[in-house]
């Protein structure tokens, strides 16, 4: 009985051991957050505005480590969805709705990396995907629901360290993403300006594995 005990205790022992040590190396985190995307108004080719309601976000994150401790560099892919814009000016011949779909590889330099309160600031370029409504308000067909088109990332946030750990340690997160789509969507009506920004501010928790 002494010699099973000791094999035991020798194997909880190292079984704490190595996970002290994985613990120190973490490079990994997956983060999932819950905000709201804005859309800047537009302006017609005739020069009237065109605005774009509010809609709910559902942002997620995956990101490795590439180097340093202090401030880090780390290679990550935001991915962010917009489900329920409304078009709100209600002029005749445009979309009523519109999605958003976001997938941006980026690069992000993390600061004060081991500490309570950590900012960052994050840019790369992806694919970003529009979906508007299949008619106009005016009851026409619209020709060109989805779009297809290379996205712009740029973001900043700052992370918080927390003592929650379930079986990985868990941050919180607060950030603000801008999307800019190289096309924007498919309104109905000539725009004057081309791209579009997609301003996502969010907020939610990171777990680091």
């Amino acid at each position: 009985m002494p010699l099973i005990l000791n094999k035991l205790l020798f194997a909880i022992a190292f079984v704490a051991l190595a996970f002290s040590a994985h613990a120190q190396e973490l490079k990994n985190e997956a983060g999932f957050l819950l905000g709201s995307e804005q859309i800047p108004a537009f302006t017609t080719a005739a020069g009237t505005p065109l605005s774009v309601g509010g809609s709910i976000a559902f942002s997620f994150n995956y990101a490795r480590r590439l180097s340093g401790r202090q401030t880090a560099l780390l290679f990550e892919v935001p991915f962010a969805a917009a489900p329920s814009h409304h078009e709100g000016e209600g002029q005749p011949g445009a979309v009523t709705s519109l999605a958003t779909l976001y997938v941006v590889p980026s690069l992000r330099v993390q600061a004060l990396a081991n500490r309570r309160f950590s900012p960052w600031l994050s840019g790369g370029f992806g694919y970003g995907w529009l979906e508007t409504s299949a008619l106009y308000n005016n009851g026409t067909r619209n020709p060109q629901v989805n779009r297809n088109t290379g996205t712009a990332q740029f973001g900043a946030g700052v992370d918080i360290r927390t003592p929650i750990q379930l079986l990985f340690p868990i941050s919180l997160r607060a950030e603000l993403r801008d999307y800019y789509s190289i096309d924007a969507a498919n309104y109905g009506l000539a725009l004057r300006q081309q791209g579009q920004h997609d301003l996502v501010a969010a907020g939610g928790f990171v777990i680091h594995f």
